[in-house]
């Protein structure tokens, strides 16, 4: 039975500021809020959004965040968040065309026309590269040659791609049911909100983005590019012998995490805070004491195993704690027959035939590019591909409850099972990391702009739509620029680009090259007490009263400080500390404290990527 066509906002009227923030209604059933969101956030049709211009000024915006992430990500192997950065590229680029030739730019971009050219950009920048950045710079360094143009250029869409449809499943649930934040979407519609807002509601917001960016950028310039700030002030004093500055326990200068951290609350904050202090101040002074880990090594590398432990657990916990209604969602998808009327909403999902029609496309077609252009067998490509699915699960998830996407350590998850299955399989071990990394970051960065659409009241099949097409201009453009850049394997680890995510991956695939009997067994020890801990976190948070559930660690929060410097962690508490003692103090403060975090990251993105874009150039 189809679902009836869902009410679009009368002509007259605007999302309301609900919009902006989670959709929480105490005692409110799913239907409600579901019900709540299409007469008071939904524009329906009313507004354009996937039109022609709005996706070619997102194609356009496109091939600059490629050529920025994946400039950012060799060097430092981080890769900006562009989201929100997007959104206001594409608003001030239409902008200039308007002022340069009124008639032929057209009107000025609605809100969700907007939205659609932040979604193509962001796919074709953060979706597409982080495999390149990673395991194909990790695949130049340990064989010593590129793959064919021709066969990474389809391996680097189809994963893409797969991304994508793995994320499609998950919509209904995390954005919908459990509403995750998924900072960076939420931020990107709060400027996207504030852009286009009228009257007296558009001042206080656009001040306090404004202020956010001026601030933002301005420290950024003066520390990234005229190097006049330290990039952190290293707390003084020692812990075990070992210095603070050493254990990476500082104030940084940059106020992205800060941002961040006041989008993703208090709780997940304080979480990764008491993580960074018992992971980086009490665990690493005794390791390096016993000389597990040397007082100048990588702590870091040694603690992401635990830490991709830990998240890997809590994630699949909760997914078999939610069984139930997960598997409504599935059933859904499946195009089930449910003996209550859908509700109107599923009109605007993702169609199941969509979803079908795209897995029997490209499973076959990824698993046959694993074995003709890498060797991996058959039953191996197939796995890996099952495999990725759990592991875009969790880094949606954790994407949703931090904003940061952990694929780094889902890639070792998947080297570390493939050191197993194929030992000594050093081309299998790659490959099959590659399919992980790039679906669970297409996956995250869907999600974030899916979630980015809902706040907005976008239809989110067009959503989809418009990621498909970012896949297909970040895959044309992202793989000619990892050629022109990279052109042999002497390049990576040199001091133009250091490339260290190409080096840790390398690294692992090496050490997994002989079993899993080349972990460690402290190694072992801490990632069976990191699953644990992230259990009884995770199990104690659900069987416990609703009142109660706030001051319990989040399993995701205290995980994730693995794999951070504990000086980031501390900048994300900063934020979500501050945010929630403004609302204390003043509640009405919440449209502009949305829309000033959405600065403060759009305003260090941007300058970060003019930096990285004009040190390329001269």
């Amino acid at each position: 039975m189809p679902a009836p066509a869902p009410r679009a906002v009368p002509a007259g009227d605007t999302p309301t500021d609900a919009s902006l923030t989670l959709l929480s209604i105490p005692g409110a059933t799913q239907a409600e809020v579901d019900t709540y969101w299409l007469r008071h956030v939904y524009q329906g049709d009313r507004l354009p959004q996937l039109t022609l211009r709005a996706v070619a000024l997102g194609a356009g915006l496109g091939v600059l965040t490629c050529a920025t992430n994946l400039y950012a990500g060799l060097k430092t192997g981080v890769a900006f968040g562009v989201a929100v950065t997007a959104a206001l590229l594409a608003s001030a680029t239409h902008g200039a065309l308007r002022r340069l030739s009124p008639r032929g730019a057209g009107a000025p971009l609605s809100l969700l026309e907007l939205g659609c050219a932040q979604t193509v950009a962001s796919s074709a920048g953060y979706a597409t590269g982080g495999a390149l950045v990673s395991v194909q710079g990790a695949w130049l360094l340990t064989t010593g040659h590129h793959l064919p143009g021709v066969t990474l250029l389809a391996w680097t869409f189809l994963l893409s791609a797969l991304g994508v449809l793995f994320a499609v499943p998950l919509k209904r649930q995390l954005v919908d049911r459990e509403q995750l934040p998924f900072a960076s979407g939420t931020a990107a519609a709060a400027t996207a909100r504030a852009l286009h807002a009228g009257g007296e509601e558009a001042g206080p917001r656009l001040r306090m983005l404004g202020v956010g960016g001026w601030v933002a950028g301005a420290l950024t310039l003066a520390r990234d590019g005229f190097g006049r700030v330290p990039y952190a002030y290293a707390f003084p004093g020692t812990l075990g012998g070992v210095s603070l500055e050493r254990l990476g326990f500082a104030l940084e200068t940059g106020l992205m995490p800060v941002g961040g951290g006041a989008l993703l609350g208090v709780r997940v904050t304080a979480s990764m805070l008491l993580g960074a202090l018992v992971v980086h101040g009490v665990v690493a002074p005794r390791l390096m004491a016993a000389g597990v880990v040397a007082p100048d090594g990588d702590f870091l590398a040694w603690a992401l195993w635990p830490g991709a432990a830990a998240l890997t657990t809590a994630s699949l916990l909760q997914f078999a704690l939610q069984a139930r209604v997960w598997g409504r969602a599935l059933s859904g998808l499946r195009g089930g027959v449910s003996r209550q009327a859908p509700h109107p909403i599923e009109a605007l999902q993702v169609p199941g035939q969509w979803w079908v029609a795209g897995m029997l496309v490209l499973t076959p077609a990824t698993v046959a590019l694993a074995r003709v252009g890498f060797d991996v067998p058959v039953p191996h490509a197939l796995l890996a591909v099952a495999l990725s699915f759990v592991l875009c699960l969790i880094s949606c998830r954790v994407t949703g409850e931090t904003d940061v996407s952990p694929v780094g350590a889902l890639g070792q998850v998947t080297q570390l099972t493939y050191g197993v299955l194929l030992p000594g399989d050093v081309r299998a071990n790659l490959a099959t990391a590659g399919i992980t990394v790039n679906a669970a970051s297409s996956s995250a960065d869907l999600l974030t702009d899916l979630k980015a659409g809902h706040l907005l009241g976008a239809n989110p099949r067009r959503v989809f739509l418009a990621q498909l097409v970012g896949c297909v201009v970040g895959a044309l453009v992202v793989v000619p620029l990892f050629y022109l850049l990279v052109p042999e394997p002497s390049v990576l680890g040199s001091e133009r680009f250091p490339a260290p995510a190409a080096t840790v991956t390398a690294g692992v695939a090496r050490v997994l090259a002989s079993g899993l009997g080349a972990v460690s067994v402290d190694l072992r020890i801490a990632m069976a007490w990191a699953a644990l801990a992230a259990a009884v976190l995770t199990l104690g948070e659900q069987a416990l009263p609703e009142r109660f559930r706030r001051w319990t660690p989040s399993a995701v929060g205290v995980g994730l400080a693995c794999l951070l410097p504990a000086s980031t962690c501390l900048g994300f508490f900063l934020g979500g500390l501050g945010w929630e003692l403004a609302r204390r103090w003043r509640p009405a403060s919440e449209g502009p404290g949305v829309t000033l975090a959405a600065g403060l990251i759009a305003g260090e993105g941007l300058v970060g990527v003019g930096i990285v874009l004009a040190r390329a150039l001269w």
